[in-house]
């Protein structure tokens, strides 16, 4: 395929591709409790106009029997509990179903295809971003990697997450701050702080930084000014919602409890702060490294490229960074069970994500050789815990057991899918090679990212 054919086809074919599926894997059934409480509260929002639960009898909605974060607000109604954007970003999708207003009409399946599209989209979003930097077939295939080797498939296209807004806002950041529009960095970044109000450390570092970088204070005012007032549409909807303040809050509890809760994290030891920060990255359940290698893999290279990546990326990465150590300081690192790989980690994926995936075609000759197999696997462990919905570890066993050897030990069959995905790996890989996509040329006027060409480093 000529290379403007692909990169007019790629963006369409890639989010049809990933909606389909994610479509076909999303928890329609199952459910979650962050998940149902924040779809309780968009259909409730959508189905009667107004956001309590004031009379609903919640042993009539159609779920297991499962916590949901519902609770009496400080203004007297019986409230959802959970980050304005959770449950804002599942209003249309239960307003295109025309559920019914009583208990019994309240179902799953609007808010995990909602979210399942979302994710489709933010991955073309991120295509968008790094073919300003790479070509077209290289942007695919790295977004290809960030939607199906990683818990993006197996979390933010499963259901209403937070994650689902949040990293699709780093997204449309990145296209942002790639492209120089500063207005749709606060914008989006604004759209994301709503899923998780710690992500304005991203936001804010991105304006920052990009503003001592290019030495135009002018972006980090656009980008704060725009974002900024999402951050008072959060309290607005804050006092809306619960009432008693203009905090921006709303997971779990009321403002004050959850402000109370916060403080006490916040105080814990030192050490809790360690363990918090280790399990983050190498507990066997919840372990970014231990679910995603090649982050491991390609360090090397990113480090090698440093220099010449374009300074957004290195900017966002930092961020993203950042943003792990305040996830580690504020939340533990289990984050809770129900889901399959890890989560609390996946802001910092979409930040680093941009960086790896140019610093990539640096690659050394181990690193070239084995990515194929790594990714091979990673993309036949997310589609175990994907398609069963099951297999998950609870978070008092995060240190110690794992969500895909649990699998592997139910059903050592599955041996032979990881076997089968690591020859494909392998061999997608060869045939890149074969064919030259390694060496394709990036855009016109794109900063160099070092050789296409894997250098000969141990």
């Amino acid at each position: 395929m000529p290379p403007t054919a692909l990169t007019r086809f790629a963006p369409p074919a890639l989010a049809g591709l990933a909606a389909a599926v994610y479509a076909a894997t999303a928890d329609r059934s199952i459910g979650m409790n962050d998940v149902t409480s924040a779809a309780v509260g968009a259909w409730r929002i959508a189905s009667s106009g107004t956001p309590w639960l004031d009379g609903v009898d919640l042993s009539a909605l159609d779920f297991r029997d499962e916590y949901l974060w519902v609770g009496e607000a400080e203004n007297g109604h019986t409230a959802v509990f959970r980050s304005p954007g959770a449950i804002a970003m599942g209003v249309p999708a239960y307003l295109l179903a025309r559920t019914g207003a009583q208990p019994e009409d309240f179902v799953r399946w609007p808010g995990a295809v909602w979210a399942a599209l979302l994710t489709a989209f933010m991955l073309t979003l991120f295509w968008r971003a790094l073919r300003a930097h790479l070509p077209a077939a290289w942007a695919t295939a790295a977004v290809g990697v960030l939607g199906f080797a990683t818990p993006v498939w197996t979390i933010n296209a499963n259901g209403l997450w937070t994650h689902t807004l949040t990293v699709l806002g780093i997204a449309g950041m990145a296209w942002g701050a790639a492209t120089g529009r500063w207005w749709l960095v606060g914008l989006v970044g604004g759209i994301g702080l709503w899923g998780r109000l710690h992500v304005a450390l991203i936001v804010a570092l991105l304006g920052l930084g990009l503003a001592i970088w290019r030495r135009k204070p002018a972006i980090a005012l656009v980008v704060g000014a725009v974002s900024g007032t999402f951050l008072v549409l959060a309290g607005m909807w804050s006092s809306w919602m619960y009432g008693g303040g203009w905090e921006p809050q709303g997971p779990y509890a009321s403002p004050t409890e959850y402000a109370a809760r916060t403080a006490d994290t916040v105080e814990s030891s030192p050490w809790d702060g360690l363990v918090n920060q280790l399990g983050l990255w190498v507990s066997a359940d919840r372990g970014l490294l231990v679910w995603s290698p090649v982050l491991l893999l390609l360090l090397p290279a990113l480090v090698r490229s440093w220099r010449d990546l374009p300074g957004w990326t290195r900017v966002l990465a930092v961020g993203g960074l950042a943003y792990c150590l305040v996830q580690g300081q504020l939340n533990e690192f289990d984050g809770g069970s129900g889901y399959y790989g890890y989560r609390l980690t996946l802001e910092t994926v979409a930040c680093l994500f941009p960086a790896y995936a140019l610093a990539a075609r640096r690659a050394g000759r181990v690193a070239a050789a084995l990515i194929g197999p790594v990714l091979g696997v990673s993309v036949a462990a997310m589609a175990i815990g994907a398609t069963s919905e099951g297999f998950l570890v609870l978070e008092e066993h995060a240190w110690t057991d794992n969500s895909l050897a649990l699998a592997l030990r139910t059903f050592p069959l599955l041996w032979l899918w990881l076997a089968l995905m690591a020859l494909v790996g392998h061999l997608a890989v060869r045939v890149w090679h074969e064919r030259g996509l390694d060496r394709a040329a990036a855009p016109a006027g794109a900063p160099a990212t070092g050789p296409a060409t894997p250098e000969p480093v141990s």
